[in-house]
């Protein structure tokens, strides 16, 4: 958890988090045992998810495609009907339009997974969500790590 908390006064650290082979083996392997069976597709935007999804592919062998955004341009194939998830750190303002590209490609995923987010909340889609972690567990163990200092 300690890898996964935010820097001082910052967001959670993704990217120092997904630079760690041991971490990367470990979320691959709690975000694969949520994915549902008969998964075509892992969906994800470029850079950071990217990474997260190519260890998630690597584990799991399901192929996966990334999505740059603001271009929406597709690395990898998608192909209409596929079952997809998509995937990634933390949902962010974007999630919207990768939406849309992947409706424009006849992908529909009806599943996020996170490794951060939310507990609970307004969600914008009829996507269902699941995070690894919320952010008030990161925040609470923040202070409890820095009690025992």
């Amino acid at each position: 958890m300690e890898a996964l908390q935010p820097a001082t006064g910052g967001h959670a650290g993704a990217p120092v988090a997904l630079q760690r082979p041991a971490i990367l083996r470990r979320l691959a392997d709690a975000l694969a045992r949520r994915i549902p069976a008969g998964t075509d597709r892992l969906v994800a935007r470029s850079g950071t998810d990217g990474t997260l999804a190519a260890a998630l592919s690597l584990h799991t062998g399901i192929s996966f495609a990334l999505i740059g955004l603001p271009d929406g341009v597709v690395v990898g194939e998608l192909h209409r009907s596929e079952r997809t998830v998509l995937v990634g750190y933390q949902p962010e303002s974007s999630e919207l339009e990768l939406l849309a590209v992947l409706a424009t490609a006849g992908a529909r995923p009806s599943l996020a997974l996170y490794v951060l987010g939310q507990a609970s909340g307004e969600q914008q889609t009829s996507l269902t969500r699941h995070t690894l972690f919320s952010f008030a567990e990161i925040s609470t163990t923040t202070k409890e790590n820095d009690h025992d200092r």
